[in-house]
């Protein structure tokens, strides 16, 4: 049984991000294949330390799809002459931390912590207030004095009195009486001064 080759893929208009999506069971054009090694020369270079200072836009944002790629694989690390560089650098750097006892915190740093000090001095000011006003006993002093019984709720009894049966159509007459007597009280109370009428 023979095999057959799949039909060569028609040369691509535009660059390769923009430019049409060529089938994928199509054959690679001898463009593209130029452009995969070329491209694979240039992620080798870039792994290697060796990119070169000038690419074309497409090529840089392929290159760091690739190397973002590589990276989230965890396969990316540095060449063991880099990896002494760094560390090297990071050892002769003068601000490397003397002991703990001497070493002072920077003016920049202080003024980070002040917010932080200073709210936690007011949220203990103020659960040392609340712990106080809880435990201090109920204040010691003169009771005041009830208030008249013409500013409290009270039943109507001893203003209405009993109903005569020949005296039960007259209930307006007891709203009415009714009604005054509570706006009596309600203005004694409003006008109070010192809290007598």
């Amino acid at each position: 049984m023979a095999t057959t080759e799949p039909p060569e893929r028609p040369e691509p208009e535009g660059d390769a991000l923009t430019g049409p999506i060529p089938d994928p069971d199509a054959a690679p054009t001898a463009a593209e294949l130029a452009h995969a090694r070329r491209f694979a020369e240039l992620v080798d270079k870039t792994l290697a330390g060796r990119a070169p200072p000038a690419i074309s836009a497409d090529d840089r944002a392929l290159l760091e799809v690739a190397t973002v790629i590589r990276a989230t694989h965890g396969s990316a690390s540095l060449a063991p002459s880099r990896q002494r560089q760094a560390i090297d650098q990071a050892l002769r750097s003068p601000a490397a931390p003397g002991p703990a006892s001497t070493r002072e915190v920077p003016p920049r740093r202080r003024w980070r912590l002040a917010p932080w000090l200073v709210s936690g001095a007011s949220g203990l000011v103020a659960a040392a207030a609340i712990a106080l006003w809880l435990r201090a006993p109920a204040p010691v002093g003169p009771r005041r004095a009830a208030p008249p019984p013409e500013w409290t709720s009270r039943p109507a009894d001893s203003l209405v009195g009993p109903i005569a049966r020949d005296h039960a159509g007259d209930a307006g007459a007891r709203i009415d009486a009714l009604f005054a007597d509570r706006l009596d009280g309600f203005r004694a109370r409003r006008l109070a001064r010192g809290g007598t009428p």
